[in-house]
C-alpha cells in the first residue's frame, strides 16, 4: 500500500478512529521536538524561498495593497514586521497580510492530497509569531515542518476532494490547523519547553471553531478575489487559535478530527484513517511554475506535448477536449471570467492564455487580458468530458488530466499527464524557483538576496521577516 493510499484509506467502524486526533497530535509533537535532518532542512528552506518570492509578487496586487492599507490602523500593536511595509504590528495582522499576498498570484505551493496550499497559511503565521519572539531559524523550520505535517494529516482525515465538493476551500479550512500548529510550537520553544500533544489539541480545538472559506468564488464570473484572503484567514486564525489555547478558561473540544461535529463531519466526507508518511510532508509538496489553479498544471504540460512544445499554429486547432474529474465541470468551465481570480480558475481561459502567450506569462491572467480576443477565441474551442478512469486511478493523490486536440485537417493528437512539472516526482530546482521571481522589482538580485538570507542559519525569524520589507 502506498503512502497516499494509507492517507486516503476510509474508516469503516474502526475503533481506532475514536482516538485519531490524539494519535495525530502525538506524531506531530514528535516531529516538533526533534531536530530536522539535513534533507528536511533543505526542503523547508526551499519552501521559504518559494513563499517569499511568490509573496513579493502577491504584494503588488491591488487586493493585497488594500488589505495592507486597512491593516495599517494596527501599526505599532506588536513586533511582527508586515510584508511590504515599514511598520510592525500584532502577529495576527502580519499573518493576514502575508497570507493574502502569498495566495495572490496562484503560484504558491500545494499539498495535492488535500487540495490545499499549506505554505500560504503556515509560513506567514509562523514567521509573524517567530519574528515577534526572536526565534532562531532552526526553531522556525521545525515549527514549519510540524505545521505541514498537521495540515496534511488532519486535512487527509476529512478528504480534500470531499471538502471542495461540500463547498469549502481547503486552504482556508485546513490552513487554520497547520498555522495553529506552527504557532503552538514556537510558543513552546520560546518558553524553553517541549511541544506537548495536549497543547496541540487545544489549539486545534480553537482552529475548528475558526475554520472558514466558501467556494462560492469559483461559481461566479466576478467577485472572486476574496479567495486571495482565504490563506490570510487561515494564517490569522492559526495565530489566534494558538494564543487562545493558552487561556485556561477558554476551553475547546478535543475530538477535532473524529468528533460528531469535527473536521470531517463538518467540512469533508467520511472520516478517513491517516498514517504518517515515511518522510515528512515538507518533502511531499508541489511547487507551481504556472500562475493558475494547480489542477491544470498537468493540462498545460499535456498541451505542450500535443503542440510539440507550443509550436503548432493556433489557427490550425479546431477543438480542444479536456478530460479529468467532475470537479472541472462543476467549478472550472467558466468561459468569460470577469476577474483575475476567475481567469486563473477557468479551464478554457487557462488553455487560451497558455496557447496564446505561453505557460509562464503571469500577466496573461490580469484584468487587461480578460477581454483578449486571442485568449477567448481559443477558450471557445475548449470542451470537457468526464474521465472516470483518471478520477478512479489518480485522484486526489495525482492531478491527472488529458488533452485531445483536433485539427482542421481532421487529424488528432492526445496526451495524458499524471504528474506535472513541479510535483515531487518532477521537482523544480532551486534555480527554477528563483526564476519565478525574475519579474519582480530587482529581478535576479532580489531572489539571490532572499536565497542568501534563508540559507544562512544565523538569520532568525525576525531577519527573515525583515527581508520581505522593500529596500529604499
Amino acid at each position: 500500500m502506498t503512502v497516499s493510499q494509507k492517507l486516503a484509506r476510509e474508516v469503516v467502524k474502526d475503533p481506532a478512529s475514536a482516538h485519531m486526533t490524539a494519535a495525530i497530535a502525538a506524531h506531530v509533537a514528535r516531529v516538533a521536538n526533534m531536530p530536522l535532518s539535513e534533507a528536511d532542512t533543505e526542503a523547508a528552506r526551499r519552501l521559504l524561498l518559494d513563499n517569499f518570492i511568490v509573496s513579493l509578487w502577491g504584494a503588488t496586487r491591488p487586493w493585497t495593497r488594500e488589505i495592507a492599507q486597512w491593516a495599517q490602523r494596527f501599526a505599532g500593536s506588536g513586533a511582527s514586521p508586515v510584508l511590504g511595509a515599514d511598520w510592525c504590528a500584532d502577529p495576527m495582522v502580519a499573518a493576514l497580510v502575508h497570507g493574502t499576498a502569498a495566495h495572490s498570484f496562484e503560484l504558491d505551493d500545494t499539498h495535492d492530497e488535500t487540495l490545499s496550499h499549506p505554505g500560504a497559511a503556515i509560513i506567514p503565521a509562523a514567521l509573524a509569531v517567530g519574528a515577534a519572539a526572536g526565534a532562531p531559524q532552526a526553531d522556525l523550520l521545525r515549527a514549519l515542518a510540524a505545521g505541514y505535517e498537521a495540515m496534511a494529516l488532519l486535512g487527509a482525515s476529512a478528504g480534500g476532494m470531499e471538502t471542495v465538493h461540500r463547498g469549502f476551500h481547503p486552504t482556508s479550512v485546513f490552513g487554520s490547523f497547520g498555522a495553529a500548529t506552527a504557532c503552538t510550537c514556537l510558543h513552546a520553544y520560546a518558553r524553553g519547553e517541549a511541544v506537548a500533544p495536549d497543547a496541540m489539541i487545544a489549539a486545534w480545538g480553537h482552529a475548528l471553531s475558526q475554520a472558514c472559506g466558501a467556494m462560492q468564488f469559483s461559481a461566479e464570473p466576478g467577485g472572486g478575489e476574496v479567495k486571495r484572503a482565504h490563506a490570510g484567514f487561515g494564517a490569522r486564525n492559526g495565530v489566534l487559535a494558538a494564543e487562545f489555547a493558552r487561556m485556561p478558561a477558554v476551553t475547546a473540544p478535543r475530538r477535532v478530527a473524529e468528533g460528531a461535529y469535527g473536521l470531517a463531519a463538518l467540512f469533508g466526507g467520511p472520516l478517513r484513517q491517516v498514517e504518517p508518511a515515511g518522510t515528512l510532508q515538507i518533502r511531499n509538496i508541489s511547487f507551481k511554475p504556472y500562475a493558475c489553479c494547480r489542477l491544470f498544471h498537468s493540462t498545460i504540460d499535456a498541451l505542450r506535448e500535443v503542440t510539440h512544445g507550443f509550436s503548432t499554429p493556433v489557427d490550425s486547432i479546431e477543438s480542444i477536449t479536456l478530460s479529468g474529474p467532475q470537479l472541472i465541470a462543476d467549478q472550472h468551465m467558466l468561459r468569460r471570467p470577469e476577474g483575475s481570480m476567475a481567469a486563473q480558475y477557468s479551464a478554457p481561459f487557462i488553455v487560451g492564455a497558455t496557447l496564446a502567450y505561453g505557460p509562464r506569462r503571469y500577466d496573461a491572467y490580469g484584468e487587461e487580458h480578460l477581454g483578449d480576443a486571442a485568449i477567448l477565441g481559443i477558450a471557445d474551442r475548449v470542451r470537457f468530458e468526464l474521465s472516470e478512469e483518471l478520477t478512479r486511478s489518480y485522484y486526489p493523490q495525482h492531478f491527472a488530466t488529458g488533452v485531445r486536440m483536433r485539427f482542421s485537417d481532421g487529424s488528432e493528437r492526445a496526451s495524458v499527464v499524471v504528474d506535472s512539472v513541479g510535483t515531487p516526482c518532477k521537482p523544480l530546482t532551486r534555480e527554477q524557483i528563483l526564476a519565478k521571481g525574475l519579474g519582480l522589482a530587482g529581478g535576479a538580485a532580489t531572489g539571490e538576496r532572499l536565497r542568501k538570507c534563508i540559507w544562512d542559519g544565523g538569520q532568525g525569524a525576525r531577519a527573515l521577516a525583515q527581508a520581505l520589507i522593500p529596500r529604499r
